[in-house]
């Protein structure tokens, strides 16, 4: 079972070799392990809770650029019918996920390294 740093390092350099002039980022402080001071920090230049773990600056012919919330396997936050899982901290995320879809973007879930690849690989190849 992959971890979510592990999907994130696969993705970074699948995007490095497949799509080298393609920007995109990671917010990576949001798995960190942070002191007080710092935790206060990003908590004052990052207010929105929520916010996706993989921004792909790069628009196609419908959307201004990808988000993609990554999900481990375990971390799955829909059920086998499709309905999503009650879980607070998830339904932020999907909140978030909507208002990025109704400025433009494209916002999903994406649950493991083989998801995540295949919806970066639709995205970019329109």
């Amino acid at each position: 079972m992959q971890h979510e740093a592990e999907i994130y390092r696969v993705i970074a350099r699948y995007m490095s070799i497949k799509y080298p002039k393609v920007i995109f980022r990671f917010d990576f402080a949001a798995g960190m392990y942070m002191s007080v001071f710092q935790s206060k920090n990003h908590k004052a230049m990052n207010p929105i809770r929520g916010y996706p773990d993989l921004f792909i600056a790069k628009p196609n012919k419908d959307f201004a650029g990808l988000f993609i919330e990554i999900k481990t396997e375990k971390g799955n936050p829909f059920k086998k019918d499709g309905q999503m899982k009650a879980n607070e901290h998830t339904e932020r995320q999907a909140e978030i996920l909507e208002m990025l879809n109704e400025a433009g973007y494209l916002a999903v879930f994406g649950t493991g390294t083989d998801q995540c690849i295949k919806l970066i690989d639709e995205y970019l190849n329109n």
